[in-house]
């Protein structure tokens, strides 16, 4: 049995203990918040084993075997490093970190004390992105990408009141491209790899702040466009065109895969090519989306598998080099880690 012990409280945190629920081998064995009331309250509702309200005491506890971190982005890396120095793996929510230079620390830092950390990052865990993966083939040459999440935030509204919380903070890390953008990233990056060149332009909010943005990125052959939006809503959706044909992945954001279809396309209707539109559903009912991150992550610390441990490894580095250069074009200044 892994025993789990969550950092963090609110929707996703609620979410990543559905998980646990679901995913058989894993306990949830204690929350921590940064008051005794607060962690005794949050415990009771979902029937932890214990609570904390002090860290550095919660890592001390030898049962539990990892610790999943959904705090506020400006604190992952350090919650992570203590985690990581009292010999517990780590899940640590999107986004990663501040950067890429904190990531190589702290996966350099975990190989050291000789235990896993892995990005909780829903999208390319899923089976529909797998599907989406295995069918790329029929589709053709890709000429054009499309990523787009526009979720209007909650908490938008106090942003224009001028009331500013962490998702809008850049002391926080906040902001479009590292709480939106950064799933679309991680499916270019899933599928296609590192892209060629990426340009990255912004809606700058009154305090410096991202609210929306779009990110333009180069591929050999192909061009692909992700746009993140806190401050305004439009449907999901992913279409990956190709000469052959189209894949449409919708109903949800590009971070949860709901739905995939592939898609024949329509034909010049004066040519010889004239072809009406198919649609072809290809896509399963995965079910609860973050039960796979998790899944992955359980396998891989009890098989031991170092070899997929590299390959999410490699993954985050790379979208971490891709927030780099977003933020660097935008001026973007968070306050990134030099040493452990």
């Amino acid at each position: 049995m892994i025993n789990i012990a969550t950092i963090g409280s609110g929707v996703i945190v609620d979410r990543m203990i559905d998980a646990i629920k679901q995913v058989n081998g894993t306990n949830l064995y204690a929350v921590y918040s940064r008051t005794e009331e607060r962690a005794q309250e949050f415990a009771g509702k979902h029937k932890a084993d214990t609570y904390y309200w002090d860290l550095d005491h919660m890592l001390q506890d030898e049962n539990i075997d990892v610790v999943y971190i959904a705090s506020p982005n400006s604190l992952h890396f350090d919650q992570a490093k203590k985690a990581l120095n009292a010999k517990k793996h780590v899940l640590l929510e999107k986004p990663f970190c501040a950067g890429k230079h904190e990531a190589e620390l702290l996966f350099a830092l975990a190989e050291k004390n000789n235990v896993f950390i892995m990005e909780a990052i829903t999208n390319v865990h899923t089976p529909n992105f797998q599907i989406v993966k295995d069918h790329l083939k029929e589709i053709g040459e890709i000429k054009l990408v499309q990523c787009n999440f526009s979720q209007y935030s909650s908490r938008y509204d106090q942003y224009r009141n001028h009331k500013i919380t962490n998702a809008f903070d850049l002391k926080f890390e906040g902001g479009a491209l590292m709480d939106i953008n950064v799933y679309n990233l991680h499916f270019m990056a899933g599928l296609f790899g590192m892209p060629q060149t990426l340009r990255y332009f912004m809606n700058i909010g009154y305090n410096g702040i991202d609210t929306s943005g779009v990110i333009i990125m180069e591929y050999p052959g192909f061009v692909a466009v992700c746009v993140g939006a806190k401050d305004s809503s439009s449907p999901y959706s992913v279409y990956l065109q190709g000469e052959d044909g189209t894949l449409r992945v919708d109903r949800a954001s590009s971070g949860v895969c709901e739905h995939v279809d592939l898609l024949l396309p329509k034909g010049d209707t004066i040519g010889k090519k004239n072809r009406s539109e198919q649609t072809k559903e290809i896509g399963i009912d995965q079910g609860f989306h973050m039960y796979y991150e998790l899944s992955d992550f359980a396998d891989m610390i009890n098989t031991g598998d170092v070899g997929r441990y590299k390959v999410w490894k490699d993954q985050t580095l790379m979208v971490m080099s891709l927030l780099d250069e977003a933020k660097k074009q935008r001026n973007l200044r968070f306050d990134i880690k030099d040493e452990l």
